[in-house]
């Protein structure tokens, strides 16, 4: 058997287990997505039709189109929207060209044109780490570094101007030293610009590819809602490491596995709320809808917000706190999507609208839900009774991170699956 043969084995053997564009992602199902279709299948019997109503970080969608159902993936997200496409949808024909293209690529073209002026940042931070590597790095002189970074404000006005004259550097001019580094952050401008160059396809697969790769690189904890800041040696030395972690490296990596991406059907991907998704989707008895809604207010654009912002890559108005009289912390963007199931004077309905399709078109529906979020256990329950559809409930014991404090939560996470048939 030749290496490469070897290659192409074990990456199939990983795209059997993992999607090529893994995210870091705070409520993924990865740990549990084949319990989940399991479930499903045991329950409703095979069923041509899945559709992934909040589908995220696409793995519960991709590993469904691989088990041959016929996917139609949805979420309001952008991100979300564009790594679904490349997962599901768009050929991967040509990828290689991108490959050799990212593989030539020199500090030159990263900080050119309107980067030009973020060159001399980058030689600090590129000083910075080889002090690092070498055992001479003074990490209070790194932190008045980073302290003393003149981000973009954040104001309209300024925002309009920002449009008119430069181009191309979003990340450098909005979130150098905070959620990437100076140069991770010429990269993703970088990977932006030549997107912009592509065809649809090949656009749509690294973009795919950056965001992916984001989640892995970015100086936070298991989201994107706060970046880490360099209070102490050590915090400095870690942030420090992650900072000199390469976007385009990992980028070429993601590539080389949509490479090895071998899809039984193709899936159809929405980019809708959900009420407007159950109304485009053509949903029957031969359908499954399956929903993860989000748990909280937070899930999941406040998460996220850096990731729709390269997708959308509009120089964004960035929230403005009155209280403290400037941008918060978190430098999100200004009227960011908050959906009904994450506010409680909503989510009651919302999950009312989502059980009505099994009265309305008769279609199954299983939903992933925590112990420790809004809605209640007894409430599904109740819920379903008023419907006249029959229930059964699947429990999965997880641990959830304490998204950078050290104590984790223990939580059962269920899988209410509902049905206007008996099983």
């Amino acid at each position: 058997m030749t290496v490469r043969s070897k290659n192409i084995i074990n990456k199939n053997i990983y795209l059997s287990n993992k999607t090529p564009l893994a995210m870091q992602y705070l409520g993924g199902k990865g740990r549990i997505v084949n319990e989940i279709l399991e479930g499903i299948k045991d329950n409703f019997g095979v069923l041509p039709n899945f559709v992934d109503l909040f589908a995220g970080s696409g793995v519960v969608s991709y590993h469904a189109q691989q088990k041959g159902y016929t996917v139609f993936a949805n979420d309001i997200q952008p991100y979300s929207s564009t790594v679904l496409n490349s997962l599901l949808k768009y050929s991967t024909t040509g990828i290689d060209n991108i490959i050799i293209i990212l593989k030539r690529v020199k500090d030159e073209q990263l900080f050119s044109n309107f980067r030009e002026s973020y060159f001399d940042d980058y030689l600090s931070e590129k000083s910075f780490i080889s002090d690092m590597k070498n055992g001479n790095f003074n990490w209070s002189n790194y932190k008045n570094f980073c302290e003393g970074t003149t981000l973009f404000s954040g104001f309209k006005k300024d925002e309009i101007e920002i449009k008119k004259h430069e181009s191309w550097n979003l990340y450098l001019s909005y979130y150098r030293n905070t959620y990437f580094g100076v140069k991770q952050c010429a990269e993703i401008d970088y990977l932006k610009e030549l997107s912009n160059q592509l065809d649809k396809n090949m656009q749509m697969h690294l973009e795919a590819c950056v965001i992916s790769s984001m989640t892995y690189c970015v100086s936070s904890t298991t989201h994107l809602a706060q970046y880490l800041k360099p209070s102490s040696k050590r915090n400095a030395t870690n942030l420090l490491k992650r900072r000199s972690l390469s976007i385009i490296d990992a980028v070429i990596e993601k590539l080389e596995l949509l490479t090895y991406l071998h899809r039984p059907k193709y899936g159809e991907v929405l980019n809708l709320d959900f009420k407007i998704a159950l109304e485009k989707i053509p949903l029957n008895k031969s359908c499954v809808i399956y929903a993860d809604p989000p748990y909280f207010k937070e899930h999941y654009s406040r998460y996220y917000h850096i990731l729709d912002t390269f997708v959308l890559y509009d120089y964004p108005e960035l929230t403005y706190n009155k209280r403290m009289q400037k941008t918060t912390s978190g430098r999100y963007r200004e009227n960011r999507i908050v959906s009904d199931f994450g506010k409680k004077s909503l989510v009651y309905k919302a999950f009312d609208d989502l059980c009505d399709s099994c009265v309305k078109y008769g279609n199954k529906l299983a939903i992933s839900y925590a112990s420790s979020s809004l809605v209640s256990y007894e409430y599904i329950h109740e819920l379903a009774q008023s419907k006249n559809l029959y229930m059964k409930t699947l429990e999965f014991d997880l641990v959830h991170s304490g998204q950078g404090q050290a104590r984790h939560k223990k939580v059962t996470e269920y899988l209410f699956l509902l049905s206007n048939e008996k099983f």
